[in-house]
């Protein structure tokens, strides 16, 4: 059984007075706070310390009716979630929940361990308990998925259809104002080698009401999610690898780097910071005696003197100021263009005329043959053929007449034909119905609006 001291240090401005608090471990713990409690999560049991009096609970055993549970149970494997007064633990890898009722850990999920929700961002909203990211066979999650305490399972909480969606991240840092919360500083997978991971320094807000997304640029400054990074009102605290402590305030998205790297060193990875009426608590390693140490100090005397401060977001003019330039990009252009295209469009002809005996659509000259430019000339002239005149344009002497038949037929496939194509008009120009005169007989007859013949041409 390994034991630890947790000493909690009254600082002041002027005075610095210790009152030791002796606790126990078995093994490792899990601590979280939810205002006004800490918890203290071991293999076997946990307790609460209350703060600011620091007043510690005694310990209330967990009775496992499961061994096997009781063995694989680690502690450090999950994260401890208030709502309502009552304590849940989800497991970190995704699906596994329970709640922690008296002595006993009471699993109320329908899900299972799905191992794809690793290093996933974890929030309580609206009192569900909330996921983001996450990776898991090669893959990393870009949505939101929550755990309901009514229904007992995990959905998905889709955003509304929109053109910005983040890439799947995991190890990201979060920050919450209400119902808007940032990622920002995570990890990427290549999109074109899975085994490849890679830093985002993009930074991606949603609303967890509206259900939106909206990227709010890139990061100056990246450094990775560490576990003693925490969130007090608009400010964010994390620890870069210089040991430097990084505050970044989110009202003006500025970032000042402060000296105390002291300070940061000795933080216990077990737990994050939080700050209560401007005094910042700590869990802290002592490296003489192997002690850890419940710290509270002034937040200010915790920074130390800032030796830097800078904008937190890259200011990128293009980004800025490109959707205005390219509105008015697009009006000139589309000014000029209409210009150009009244001045020198060219005007499309709709009619087929006749020049010298020969038809035209425009300037082009239309080539049919003999008895196409017979069949064509003879329906101009008249309004209902009958079939026989057709057929005598057409015929040869000496042939069948079934021969004849298709000869006909063929001149007034091929006319349609063309006519539709010259004309760029898709529509039947030779139409045959019944004599009006004798329903036995067929006539044909031509559609005569494209066309505008002289007298001369139809008497031809």
């Amino acid at each position: 059984m390994k034991k630890f001291l947790l000493l909690f240090l009254l600082l002041s401005s002027f005075l610095t007075q210790a009152e030791p608090l002796r606790l126990s471990y078995l093994g490792e713990a899990n601590i979280f706070y939810s205002k006004p409690y800490i918890y203290l999560l071991e293999k076997t049991h946990y307790r609460t310390i209350k703060v600011p009096e620091l007043t510690i609970s005694e310990p209330i055993y967990f009775k496992f009716s499961d061994s096997t549970f009781y063995k694989k149970f680690t502690p450090s494997s999950f994260t401890i979630n208030r709502i309502d007064k009552k304590i849940f633990i989800t497991l970190n890898l995704g699906g596994l929940v329970y709640e922690i009722r008296g002595n006993e850990l009471v699993r109320i999920d329908h899900s299972f361990e799905h191992k794809m929700q690793i290093n996933a961002q974890q929030f309580v909203y609206d009192n569900r308990i909330f996921r983001f990211g996450g990776y898991g066979f090669w893959s990393a999650r870009n949505f939101f998925t929550y755990f309901d305490i009514n229904s007992k399972e995990w959905e998905s909480y889709s955003p509304v259809q929109g053109d910005k969606v983040p890439p799947g991240m995991f190890d990201v840092n979060q920050y919450i104002n209400g119902d808007e919360i940032t990622y920002f500083n995570g990890i990427v997978i290549n999109p074109f080698d899975n085994l490849k991971f890679e830093r985002s320094q993009a930074i991606w807000q949603f609303n967890l009401k509206t259900k939106t997304w909206e990227n709010k640029g890139k990061t100056t400054l990246f450094f990775g999610n560490n576990p003693q990074n925490f969130q007090y009102g608009n400010y964010y605290i994390a620890f870069n690898d210089e040991r430097r402590i990084v505050r970044v305030n989110f009202k003006d998205y500025t970032y000042e780097i402060f000296e105390n790297e002291a300070v940061s060193s000795k933080i216990s990875p077990q737990f994050k910071p939080f700050v209560e009426n401007g005094k910042i608590y700590y869990f802290a390693n002592n490296h003489a005696n192997g002690d850890i140490e419940l710290v509270s100090l002034p937040i200010d005397r915790f920074l130390g003197k800032s030796i830097l401060k800078e904008s937190f977001i890259e200011r990128d003019l293009w980004q800025e100021y490109s959707p205005y330039g390219l509105v008015l990009l697009a009006i000139f252009t589309f000014s000029v263009g209409l210009y150009l295209f009244q001045k020198y469009r060219p005007i499309k002809a709709r009619f087929i005329k006749d020049k010298d005996g020969i038809l035209y659509l425009g300037n082009a000259a239309i080539n049919f043959d003999e008895n196409e430019l017979k069949v064509l000339r003879y329906l101009l002239k008249f309004d209902d053929v009958p079939n026989s005149e057709l057929l005598g344009l057409v015929e040869q002497k000496g042939v069948h007449f079934s021969h004849n038949i298709r000869m006909k037929n063929d001149v007034l496939n091929q006319l349609n034909l063309k006519l539709k194509a010259i004309l760029q008009v898709d529509t039947n120009f030779i139409i045959f119905k019944k004599s009006d005169t004798d329903s036995r007989l067929k006539v044909y007859r031509l559609n005569k609006q494209y066309f505008k013949v002289s007298e001369e041409f139809l008497q031809d």
